[in-house]
């Protein structure tokens, strides 16, 4: 067998990574279709999520189809129910900002509104990692993403920029959309989410080891 090295073999590493990419937006589109779109898009994500953060946490060479299809099916209804809560959540956000454009037309007013339209989205972008980390009620879901998206602001100014540059990548390759659009898209939001809940859970941990250390008072 012929050892690669150099150059060659980080473009191997690239074309087996982006091989296993394109395999991963097969599977979403048709999982998406087998569940007639609007049933299938939220456990098609979230099956997405799930071998994505396993890449990160588990093995980067993990067996893509039977994870993906277990978490497909095991949250399928899970994950309908809490995509409709985020589903929600966007269309009232989205009536108001109308509403306050249209008729309200008060600088501050619109500007909170602003800032809570941005925490929403930045708590959705959370809530992907949210859900295939933790073992949560559906409620406590919503709750965690909210509060990961308050401690953690710089994680989601790199989510942004990355997707900038993704876009920028996007418009002089539009081809990628096709063949690797949707996980492509995703993975730096799962990577710098991934990184803030770790360093939440750090944070945590420091607490509680500072509240179980003992203080002993000068005499």
């Amino acid at each position: 067998m012929i050892a690669i090295n150099g150059f060659f073999k980080y473009l191997y590493i690239f074309g087996y990574w982006l091989g296993k990419v394109m395999v991963l937006h097969i599977y979403w589109l048709v999982s998406t279709l087998l569940g007639m779109g609007l049933f299938g898009f939220a456990p098609a994500t979230i099956a997405l999520t799930s071998v994505i953060y396993k890449w990160f946490t588990v093995d980067p060479d993990i067996s893509i189809t039977k994870e993906f299809w277990h978490v497909y099916k095991k949250n399928f209804v899970k994950a309908n129910i809490v995509f409709l809560g985020w589903a929600c959540i966007g269309l009232f956000l989205y009536m108001d900002y109308f509403v306050s454009k249209t008729y309200i037309q008060n600088f501050y007013f619109h500007a909170i509104l602003l800032v809570l339209i941005s925490v929403c989205v930045t708590s959705f972008s959370y809530f992907l990692i949210v859900f295939v980390r933790y073992e949560l009620s559906i409620v406590q879901y919503f709750k965690q993403a909210f509060l990961i998206a308050l401690a953690r602001p710089l994680e989601a100014v790199a989510i942004l920029l990355s997707l900038l540059i993704l876009y920028y990548l996007y418009m002089y390759l539009p081809a990628l959309t096709a063949f690797v659009g949707v996980p492509l898209t995703l993975y730096p939001i799962l990577w710098f989410s991934y990184r803030a809940c770790l360093a939440v859970e750090e944070n945590k941990e420091k607490i509680e080891q500072k509240s179980k250390t003992p203080s002993y008072g000068r005499s």
